[in-house]
């Protein structure tokens, strides 16, 4: 076999895990150099495993090359998309996962009251307040860094206030008497947040 087919030969896969293998060992680097970089984007970029792979294959095949198939050939195909799913499945956990992690954060919430004051949130959490028809509920969100999602639903599920991300001065009038969710979802930020019921003005306030 002459050193041209050989190298035709070339086996699926290598040129992709030297890719991977730069990329990782240039990150580390960095991250000893910049400690405070985030590098959260570096699984956000797991599936360029995948393409990578893919685009290797398409190229081989599209210059008339053999692509060497044997089973450590397979074994690395299998160990590469292995690491892609892998890593995705933690950016999309990182991004999207049910959990609280918060760091000087101070939380306060009653029947009639939730407030936050935090350096940094990155996560859910949520509580219920009881209003009665007539109420106010009056809010106020401050966001430094990041930016804070909320979302209020009634006892039916129906949102009263649409998830999106707010900043300043909030007021929700109060049009049915029932028990209120507040969902906060924090994405890396910092910041405080008040939510207070405002009782009807000229009515007394309901008994529980």
């Amino acid at each position: 076999m002459t050193a041209n087919e050989q190298a035709a030969r070339r086996r699926v896969g290598t040129f992709t895990l030297g890719v991977v293998l730069v990329a990782a060992g240039s990150a580390m680097l960095v991250s000893l150099f910049w400690p405070r970089l985030e590098l959260g984007w570096l699984l956000k970029a797991s599936p360029l495993i995948l393409v990578t792979l893919g685009v290797e294959t398409l190229l081989s095949a599209r210059g008339g090359g053999k692509i060497h198939y044997d089973w450590l050939g397979m074994l690395l195909c299998f160990l590469l998309v292995g690491a892609g799913m892998v890593f995705y499945a933690a950016a999309w956990a990182y991004e999207n996962g049910d959990f609280f992690n918060a760091y000087n954060c101070s939380r306060y919430a009653d029947e009639t009251s939730y407030r936050m004051d935090y350096d940094f949130f990155n996560g859910f959490d949520s509580h219920t307040l009881q209003l009665n028809k007539g109420d106010v509920l009056e809010g106020r969100i401050d966001t430094y860094t990041g930016w804070l999602e909320v979302e209020i639903s009634g006892e039916d599920g129906e949102t009263v206030l649409e998830g999106v991300p707010l900043n300043g001065d909030q007021s929700l009038e109060i049009t049915e008497t029932g028990d209120y969710t507040i969902l906060v979802h924090g994405r890396k930020t910092s910041g405080e947040f008040t939510f207070d019921r405002v009782p009807a003005a000229g009515l007394p306030e309901e008994e529980p």
